[in-house]
């Protein structure tokens, strides 16, 4: 019996809706270049959640650490979504564990950092099989053992990379099977500490820390999987620490800054600073952020080259949006939803992003944001379209790679999963944008398929499959 990718199955017809969502999208084409951010109406809320990972624009898992000394109320939590967003399950609430970073290689298996530091847990990292429902401690590392676990990084299906810790020791740590065995490796020739990183492929790949003492922004890079590392960057200044990376395209790549000076002086310093690379992360320039006031940045992420945000820790009651490639940054009145008693500081806090082809992007602080091309209204049909799309529909028997644009890459590998979330088809390689991919027979049903090339996600969109 032949199979092949069908067309979306038919909906009855809704004159009102498809009516508003006509004029919302011509209203959107219209304004070229708006972005939209809203909070998920059901997300989690807390003082800080530190991290979020998205298998797929449904499927996705987020954090809050165990903020128990600023107040009792926060404990440690993993939440779960297969709905983007609109629904969340606690998995895990503990009172012991610092939870910093989270990152899953299927919908079944992942893994969470935990700071060390604050909390009675010293394990540095814990992983689940069951999608987060339980989580067990990660012990077979060779090597040094990380004070904890700042960030995570899932490169393919079964290599995956953690860096930790921002105060130190600077350890990273790495499987090749999907967790069955861990290598660790200390930097601390090279840096103080380690906090975030970025890969394309395997091979290539940035982490961010600091170097010193006093402690200096840090970006290394590596072509060889980690074996060796280069200082692509270091900052002249003291008392900072380059916090997150974010290359929205392969070239083109940002890092946020920290000042500590606003730590150990009566006069926090009034320039705020980012990096940004233009030749795919082997040189780095400062940017200027601001010169009006001190604002501690953390989070940072661009949906393309030119237009991103970024966000600060607990102190301030603000965002900011570049149009221009960071030269200029205004406020973004977006993401202001604060939920005492956790806010105790005020503040509106962004610490990740997470992007999906050129329209979609979540964004977790004080909740989880998701950002759109047009504004929200209200219906499920009211989905983003995704850069990446499969054609033709219907096909027989193998499928082809279409691109709107078509971005450029050098390896990518193409992932479907079906209606629960299982992977039923992982890692084919795609050579180029007009590869032609073998799809196997796949039973009915709705599938959620994925391009991405390293970290960097192409795009994502729905498969129809009859039989």
């Amino acid at each position: 019996m032949n199979r092949c990718v069908s067309r979306q199955p038919s909906v009855p017809y809704r004159p009102a809706i498809l009516c508003t969502l006509l004029f919302v999208l011509l209203f959107a084409a219209s304004l070229p270049g708006q972005f939209y951010w809203n909070p998920l109406p059901n997300a989690p809320r807390s003082w800080r959640l530190d991290d979020m990972y998205f298998l797929t624009p449904e499927r996705g898992w987020a954090i809050n650490p165990n903020y128990s000394y600023l107040t009792p109320q926060q404990r440690a939590r993993v939440l779960g979504t297969t709905d983007g967003g609109q629904t969340w399950e606690v998995l895990l609430d503990s009172s012991q564990t610092f939870i910093r970073s989270i990152g899953f290689a299927d919908s079944l298996t992942g893994w969470f950092g935990n700071l060390g530091e604050y909390t009675p847990d010293s394990n540095f990292m814990y992983q689940t099989v069951d999608g987060g429902h339980n989580w067990t401690p990660v012990t077979n590392v060779a090597g040094p053992r990380p004070g904890g676990i700042c960030g995570i990084s899932v490169v393919t299906d079964s290599v995956i990379y953690g860096y930790g810790r921002y105060s130190g020791p600077p350890v990273m740590v790495k499987t090749s099977d999907k967790g069955q065995t861990w290598n660790s490796q200390a930097l601390d020739s090279l840096a103080a500490g380690l906090i975030d990183g970025w890969w394309f492929g395997t091979d290539t790949g940035f982490v961010v820390g600091s170097a010193g003492a006093p402690k200096q922004a840090l970006v290394l890079g590596t072509v060889d999987g980690g074996a060796s590392w280069q200082v692509r960057h270091m900052s002249p200044r003291a008392d900072e620490t380059c916090w997150k990376v974010f290359f929205p395209s392969r070239n083109v790549g940002y890092a946020s800054i920290q000042s500590h000076l606003e730590q150990i002086s009566s006069v926090p310093p009034d320039t705020s600073w980012i990096l940004k690379t233009t030749d795919g992360g082997i040189t780095w320039t400062d940017k200027t952020m601001r010169t009006d006031g001190f604002f501690e940045i953390q989070g940072i992420g661009f949906i393309n080259d030119q237009v991103g945000w970024l966000g600060g820790d607990c102190c301030q009651n603000r965002n900011y949006k570049t149009t221009d490639g960071g030269d200029t940054w205004s406020i973004d009145p977006s993401f202001g939803v604060q939920m005492p008693p956790y806010s105790s500081y005020g503040g509106y806090t962004l610490n990740r992003f997470r992007k999906f082809g050129d329209s979609l992007m979540y964004a977790a602080g004080n909740t989880v944001y998701r950002m759109t091309l047009y504004p929200v209204v209200g219906t499920a049909d009211a989905q983003p379209s995704m850069a990446v799309q499969l054609h033709p529909n219907p096909t027989q028997g193998h499928t082809e790679l279409g691109f709107t644009p078509s971005p450029p890459f050098v390896n990518a590998e193409l992932d479907i999963w079906d209606a629960l979330g299982r992977r039923v088809v992982g890692g084919l390689l795609v050579e180029d944008a007009k590869a032609r991919i073998p799809i196997p027979a796949l039973p009915r049903g709705i599938y959620t398929y994925r391009l991405r090339e390293g970290e960097a996600v192409l795009g994502t969109g729905k498969l129809w499959v009859n039989e």
